[in-house]
């Protein structure tokens, strides 16, 4: 009944893959490590503002030491916050986890002394992490003021030595407004407080320390964030991409789908490419693409959706023949209609689509 096939692979979101098209983006991203100030991304759902930072991180965990200018080597993945409605703003530090404390204390019977203390259930979160691999683990436990860190419950994830962070916080815009006003101080200086160990967590100085953080932070509504906090941070906004840009996206993102794809036909050898023929081919896909795009109202599809919408069309085989979106064959309709529920979100935009 069904036909399960592996279209979604490991290459679907490796930053190698992901391109910037746009040299005001690229600019932006410069400047935020040169300031050391957080770069604010907005733009449409779909646009790739998650994964900027991902690239980023990437690319600097590539540069070699000549090419880092003094910085501490960069870790390959950034270190990721998914902001919630609930969130306060010491959940980007770290969490806490009181109940697990409490029956520690208070139900289990003999419970070990050293268990008792509340640095095992702390854990560090994205910026927390960031802030202490800016000393790392070393000069952490030789440190008479910061040794008893090495207890928190996630200390054995920092690296040894000193490492530059890249730090996501996703979505900050979902989080009540108190979140963003409460971070004034923190974000600006990298600092933090533990309020369950009394203790105050600063960055390693600047002089004593080439480790840098890099904070992107994604926002769908940049109006819901105050002035104050807004002041504090550089802003970009990710334009929808232009019609080149979109196929350049397709290209690079198709590329290593096609690769694997076509690697199990041959026999595991890697053969695949985009060809011109293939590529001319995409570029009809892509202007289709636009053409239903502008019909819909109810809600315009995305870049991403794009991208899942061409490698169903690939994989059901709409690409091996001669493809003219003006005069498809019966089968070529069919295929097309069918997978108009990966752009188009409602009834009456799949309506609007079948007839354009």
């Amino acid at each position: 009944m069904f036909d399960l096939k592996d279209i979604r692979t490991t290459a679907d979101h490796d930053p190698r893959h992901y391109i910037i098209t746009d040299e005001g983006m690229r600019k932006a991203v410069d400047m935020a490590i040169w300031l050391q100030k957080p770069l604010l991304l907005t733009g449409a759902p779909g646009t790739g503002k998650t994964q900027l930072a991902s690239k980023v991180a990437y690319e600097l965990y590539q540069l070699s030491k000549e090419k880092l200018n003094g910085f501490a080597p960069f870790g390959k993945e950034p270190l990721v916050f998914d902001t919630k409605t609930t969130c306060t703003a010491s959940d980007l530090f770290y969490s806490y986890d009181a109940i697990g404390h409490f029956q520690k204390r208070h139900i289990e019977q003999g419970a070990d002394k050293t268990s008792l203390t509340a640095h095992f259930y702390i854990k560090l979160n994205a910026l927390g992490k960031a802030i202490l691999q800016t000393y790392g683990k070393r000069a952490i436990r030789e440190s008479n003021d910061l040794s008893e860190l090495q207890y928190l419950a996630n200390f054995e994830e920092l690296d040894e030595e000193p490492r530059s962070s890249v730090v996501l916080i996703d979505e900050i815009d979902k989080a009540p407004r108190d979140f963003p006003n409460d971070l004034l101080t923190e974000i600006e200086h990298y600092k933090f407080n533990i309020v369950e160990l009394g203790k105050k967590v600063y960055r390693a100085g600047l002089a004593s320390s080439t480790a840098r953080i890099i904070v992107f932070m994604t926002s769908n509504f940049e109006k819901n964030l105050p002035d104050a906090f807004l002041r504090r941070c550089l802003f970009y906004h990710i334009p929808s991409p232009d019609h080149a840009q979109l196929l350049d996206i397709v290209c690079s993102r198709m590329a290593p789908y096609m690769a694997i794809a076509n690697a199990k036909e041959a026999n595991g050898k890697n053969t695949a490419v985009i060809s011109d023929e293939l590529k001319i081919k995409f570029d009809k896909a892509v202007r289709k693409f636009e053409s239903l795009r502008t019909a819909m109202i109810d809600k315009q599809p995305s870049t991403s959706e794009l991208l899942e919408w061409i490698k169903v069309l690939e994989v059901e085989g709409l690409f091996k023949n001669d493809l003219d979106f003006d005069n498809l064959t019966p089968q070529q309709k069919i295929i097309l209609n069918y997978t108009l529920p990966i752009i188009a979100k409602s009834k009456e935009d799949q309506e609007r689509s079948v007839g354009n």
